[in-house]
């Protein structure tokens, strides 16, 4: 037994020890792992000098229309006027550059404004029943006082000039008063069934309009809803009436105070003698005896004694249905003027010269504020012309749909813009400056020019001037000019001109511009006139071919053909060897379907943008667009992407002609669509470029080119010309032969295949290849050499000898990129000179693909020298420098090698791309300078990236920080995706960095510089703004800037840019454009350099104008004879005081307690601030509170110690008052 235990002990101990060895191994298998995994991250330490107190969200001007406008004021002395919004903001706009936002508490609608004229304050009234003091005299307006109305609506206000008292209509028919300088209510009430006659049995409704009488505001004229006037005394609580026939909307005094004019239900204005309202003085109808529509605002305006102006709107004949939104001016005995508008009208005021009420008000201009417009009537003028207005307020005159903003533009570009634009201006205009012309104009707080970019719904393009905290128009482009849309689409929605995207080149001057229907032009600007055509390129249909019908012969169904013929199909142009397989293929699966043709011939056009090459995507069908959803443009490489939703194209702007085009699943490894498959667009009798039909090149032809754009240091390859590949079918290995050009032999770069696309220089069309060929003992070479599959990673990288043949390799590479991109678009573009491939030791021109599928693939570009005869060629970058195959990892499974191109892995869509050179600057593509004497001439171009960061404020490496080898770390790319962000170091393809998201996604990403320093600025779907440090990407900035949550593919992401040295615009409403910055130094610059509202003036007496001087006995004669005096009779400010002012009771209880039912004071935030400034904290309260505690209980106890000693010494008094009594008692009376 002993021994037996003996043996068992043992065997659990050589168990434990096997186990422990096993640990050992499995515990030394995963460091391995790990240090494999890691094998491909490297780590830098980087000082930034940029920190997070740098930063912050501040708006800097907001430009456009106000939204949903409601109503209007002016202040005549001040030359301001305001516009409430139904969103709860005014702005205030004088002259150039004084454009202010007042932005109340809540977002209620407001629905009245009033100007304290030369007070420096404004009334507004909103829809929660709440009248608000603002004062603007600071560069900050703010609210002094506000009223709350508790138990009425408010419907009307009237504040006459020079007044104390505000005067409120409410929409049960009563008049409050409120004193502006406490806001708080008076008790004087007019109530509305004191002010009707006694006779009227029936609620007068609302109050709809309140006037004084100029020469005595103890007068008050009050309309009624319901069309009763009353005429009420402040002094003897009296009212008198008006005739009820016909009902009155509204009226207007006479400067003299002795006449009112009422306009009418009926269309008719009616004169009133105001000592004997009872009856009609005169009454006319304007627009003749039919029945007219109502007037709904009249004002009564005189130039002087003798000349009149009558200005009123509505009044219309009502013969029609329709209602006329129109303003008619009646000016003495003068033929009436009708000014019909395009939009409904929400209200006017007239524009005088004097504010005095009393005197002839000198008429200038009206003011009109439409539903979705505003405009300025010169009255001075013949006519009356509307005035050009400096701010502007038509950006949304056809609705925007995508913004694009450079925050830096080059000064040339602006004066070219303004010198073509100039003569853009529109005619009829007065030739008066713009009259509203108060505060002092804002200065320019960047010190750049800036140009904003705005694309609209009906196919044009403005430009605008941004700089100086001003926008002006500088040149309107019409981007859709040049296309024609076809009749069969004429009955769809879907097609419409609306410009999608736009691409501005600052330095080459080239515009890329395109459209939500698939119409992509390139535009060039020539300052002269000139004759052009279009250059059209025909793009193929990139997405794939729906899956075969079993009723279908060929195999090679399609929906097309299912579905009725709504559009016009443009036959595809093909080679002679396409045409032989023409057999094999239907003729509607060979049609491209799209909604415009582009107008040919040559055209004589302006100086500005000229249109230059046209594309037409094609849409999937009849009825669903290839959306384009990414473009980018490079002057240098000449070369413009076309990315889609389906797919990539890639153009040639030298050539003016086709290069390449992949589906979404061609990017990763299939062969690109071959242009002899695609031809040329065939746009019929108008198209610009006519191609004849089966047009080809023989490889012969072709041999001259090929030996030129491929240099002789490679083994030679033969091959035999390919068949066509059926339609919507791309070719394989196995079944692609080798194509040998005869008695030829060209020499092949590197050990990859290269995919070229072969141009004639005679010919418009082109023919493209793609050359596989295969290693063999007699030289050849092997089509995918280097390309590890994504399923055969490990044994790749685990033994170097993969022995899986080309063909399995092929079809497991498509299976998987079919599998992984069958959905997948391309959504962002960016050309770069960079390193495509690890290891690599010189940078090229190529272009990286983002995809929805959060893949950034790179794509090797080789330009070749002459770019007339020959085209650009797309090189495989999967493979690295030597030739060998790219080494993947565990490690590296966001960096996965194509036959296409390396291919960087993120999730969520990439949205962008940020390149930093080694000194960690950021860079930005080369470019071509423009030439203004000849376009045509060979252009000056840039091989060399861009640098835009300073060197002396980039971010250094940390002493500690090891020299990096520059073929580790020659530049930094910083992939921006959906769900993270990768900084990687080139040409390594090592990880330095990232940042992920964990709840909310990026939307929208640019890099920018904030106080010099590069960052990068984000918009999350929240509508926050994140600012992120480069390339470390230390969170910076997280701050709200949009109130809703968007999507990537949001309309509101097209109309809103990110742009340089932290600016950015976005559209904060159909129709306003806001500017707004997160450097902090820039936002401080901003609020210094704002101008002013209020300038302080003096009111010039007219009377001693008149008098030449003498203004005191003339005007003291003048207001005795003719009782127009510059002051108001009876009206002083004293007399409403004495009237108004709450007056004690009998009770000596004052009257404003009982009205504070109606209405309560709230004090404004910044007396609120002031208060809470001078008050206590709640520690200072808690410990003057126990003090006071402790000195109460003191003072108690001193209390009761003294009623003791009280109680004492009542208790001794009485014990001697009743001795002193019983001693008196006993004593005799009559003992003295």
């Amino acid at each position: 037994l002993s021994s037996f235990s003996r043996l068992s002990g043992e065997g659990r101990v050589s168990c434990r020890s096997a186990m422990d060895r096993a640990k050992k191994k499995f515990a030394n298998a995963l460091d391995g792992l790990k240090s494999l995994g890691n094998r491909n991250e490297m780590s830098i330490d980087v000082e930034e000098r940029l920190l997070p107190e740098h930063c912050t969200l501040t708006t800097v001007v907001r430009h456009g229309f106000p939204d949903d406008a409601k109503c209007l004021a002016y202040d005549p002395v001040q030359r301001l006027i305001a516009i409430g919004t139904g969103r709860g903001s005014v702005r205030v706009l004088g002259e150039l550059g004084v454009d202010y936002q007042m932005v109340h508490p809540t977002d209620h609608a407001v629905t009245k404004i009033l100007f304290c004229i030369n007070e420096g304050a404004l009334v507004t009234a909103c829809s929660n029943e709440m009248v608000h003091l603002w004062n603007f005299r600071q560069k900050h307006p703010e609210i002094l006082h506000s009223l709350q109305m508790s138990k009425e609506g408010i419907t009307s206000m009237h504040l006459p000039y020079g007044g104390r008292w505000l005067i409120i209509g409410t929409e049960k028919g009563n008049v409050y008063f409120v004193c502006i300088s406490s806001f708080q209510l008076s008790t004087y009430v007019i109530n509305w069934n004191k002010a009707i006659d006694i006779a009227c049995r029936v609620h007068p409704g609302a109050v709809r309009q309140i006037s004084t009488c100029p020469t005595d505001h103890t007068k008050i004229a009050i309309v009624f809803e319901k069309g009763v006037v009353a005429l009420w005394d402040l002094v003897t609580k009296t009212a008198e009436r008006l005739p009820m026939d016909p009902p009155v909307k509204c009226l207007s005094w006479h400067y003299n105070g002795q006449s009112l004019i009422t306009g009418n239900v009926d269309g008719s204005i009616c004169i009133y003698n105001a000592k004997k309202c009872t009856e009609v003085f005169q009454k006319s109808t304007p627009h003749g005896t039919g029945s007219c529509r109502p007037i709904h605002q009249v004002e009564w305006r005189h130039a002087n004694e003798a000349d009149q102006f009558l200005v009123f709107s509505g009044g219309m004949p009502s013969d029609d249905n329709l209602p006329i939104p129109a303003i008619t001016v009646l000016r003495g005995s003068k033929s009436a003027t009708v000014m019909e508008m395009e939009h409904p009208i929400v209200t006017f005021v007239t524009l005088n010269s004097i504010p005095l009420e009393n005197f002839p008000q000198q008429p200038h201009g009206i003011a009109v504020l439409l539903k979705n417009s505003f405009m300025l009537i010169d009255l001075l003028a013949p006519q009356y012309p509307t005035i050009d207005c400096p701010h502007s307020l038509d950006i949304h005159e056809s609705p925007v749909t995508t913004v694009v903003y450079y925050s830096d533009c080059p000064s040339d570009l602006m004066g070219a813009l303004t010198l073509v634009g100039c003569k853009q201006r529109k005619k009829g205009l007065s030739e008066r400056k713009w009259p509203i012309n108060g505060g002092i104009g804002r200065d320019c707080a960047t010190g750049h020019q800036e140009l904003v970019l705005t694309g609209h719904k009906d196919g044009s393009i403005r430009f605008w001037a941004a700089s100086g905290e001003d926008l002006q128009i500088l040149y309107r482009l019409k981007a859709a000019s040049h296309f024609e849309r076809l009749e069969e689409t004429e009955s769809l929605k879907d097609v419409s001109h609306a410009i999608k995207t736009i691409e501005l080149c600052l330095d080459s001057r080239l515009l890329l511009v395109t459209g939500v229907s698939g119409q992509v032009t390139l535009f060039r600007f020539v300052k002269q006139e000139g004759v052009n055509v279009i250059a059209a390129v025909s793009i193929p249909v990139l997405a794939p071919p729906p899956p075969a019908t079993a009723s279908t012969s060929s195999g090679i169904g399609s929906s097309i053909e299912e579905k009725p013929r709504e559009m016009r199909r443009q036959h595809k142009l093909m080679s002679e060897s396409s045409r032989r397989q023409s057999s094999e293929t239907s003729d509607e699966g060979d049609e491209r379907i799209v909604p415009f043709k582009i107008r040919g011939g040559a055209v004589k056009r302006p100086p500005g943008y000229q249109p230059e090459l046209s594309c037409l995507v094609p849409w999937r069908s009849s009825s669903s667009a290839d959306s384009i959803t990414a473009t980018a443009l490079n002057s240098a490489f000449g070369v413009m992407a076309i990315g889609t939703a389906s797919g990539l194209a890639l153009v040639d702007i030298t050539q003016c002609a086709l290069i390449y085009a992949w589906s979404s699943a061609e990017l990763y490894g299939s062969d690109p669509t071959p242009a002899v498959q695609l031809g040329s667009l065939s746009l019929g009798d108008s198209s610009p470029i006519e191609m004849p039909y089966g047009a080809s090149l023989e490889a012969d032809e072709l041999g001259e080119d090929v030996a030129v754009s491929m240099p002789p240091t490679s083994p030679k390859w033969s091959s035999e010309a390919a068949p066509a590949a059926p339609h919507g079918t791309p070719p394989t290995i196995a079944e692609e032969p080798m194509i040998r050009p005869a008695g030829r032999s060209h020499s092949v770069k590197g050990s990859s295949g290269i995919m070229r696309r072969l141009t004639n220089k005679g010919h418009s069309i082109a023919r493209s290849f793609s050359l596989h060929v295969k290693e063999n003992g007699e030289g050849d070479i092997s089509p995918r050499q280097g390309v590890t599959p994504v399923g055969a990673e490990r044994m790749g990288g685990m033994n170097g000898s993969p022995s899986t043949s080309c063909a399995s390799l092929e079809r497991s590479g498509r299976n998987i990129g079919e599998a992984s991109t069958s959905a997948e678009g391309v959504t962002s573009l960016s050309f770069m000179h960079t390193f495509t491939k690890r290891g690599d030791k010189s940078s090229s021109a190529s272009l990286w693909v983002g995809t929805s599928g959060g893949a950034c693939i790179a794509l090797n570009l080789l330009l070749p020298p002459d770019r007339i005869t020959c085209s650009v060629v797309v090189s495989p970058s999967a493979g690295t420098s030597n030739g060998d195959p790219p080494s993947i990892s565990t490690g590296t499974r966001f960096v996965k090698a194509y036959s296409l191109g390396t291919v960087i892995r993120a999730r969520g869509a990439c949205i962008g791309a940020v390149w930093m050179d080694a000194s960690l600057c950021v860079i930005e593509p080369p470019f071509e300078k423009y030439r203004e004497n000849n376009a045509q001439a060979s252009p000056d171009r840039c091989s060399t990236n861009k640098v835009v960061t300073k060197e002396s404020l980039s971010p250094v490496y940390a002493p500690q920080q090891e020299t990096v080898s520059p073929d580790e770390l020659a530049q930094v790319v910083v992939i921006i995706s959906e769900w993270e962000i990768r900084a990687v170091a080139l040409p390594s393809f090592a990880l330095l960095f990232v940042h992920k998201c964990q709840e909310i996604p990026f939307v929208k990403a640019r890099s920018t510089h904030i106080r010099g320093h590069p960052s990068l600025m984000t918009l999350t779907a929240a509508g926050q703004i994140s600012v992120f440090s480069l390339p470390s990407l230390r969170p910076l900035l997280t701050s709200q800037l949009l109130p809703r949550s968007i999507d990537i593919d949001d309309p509101a992401c097209q109309r809103m840019s990110l742009s340089e040295h932290g600016l950015g615009v976005y559209m904060a409403s159909p129709s306003e454009l806001e500017k707004y910055t997160v450097c902090g130094e820039l936002a401080e610059q901003a609020s210094e350099s704002m101008g002013d509202l209020f300038v302080p003036m003096e009111v010039a007496d007219p009377n001693a104008a008149a008098n030449g001087g003498n203004g005191g006995a003339g005007s003291f004669l003048k207001g005795i004879f003719s009782g127009g005096g510059s002051t108001p009779r009876g009206a002083g400010p004293a007399d409403l005081d004495g009237i108004l002012t709450d007056k004690p009771g009998p009770s000596g209880t004052s009257g404003s307690v009982a009205m504070r039912t109606v209405g309560r004071t709230i004090p404004g935030p910044a007396r609120m601030d002031r208060a809470a400034s001078g008050s206590v904290s709640a520690g200072q309260a808690a410990a003057m509170a126990l003090q006071n505690l402790n000195e109460r209980s003191e003072k108690l106890n001193a209390t009761v110690d003294a009623t003791e000693n009280l109680k004492n010494n009542a208790s001794n008094l009485a014990s001697r008052t009743s001795k002193l009594v019983e001693k008196m008692e006993k004593k005799k009376w009559y003992n003295f």
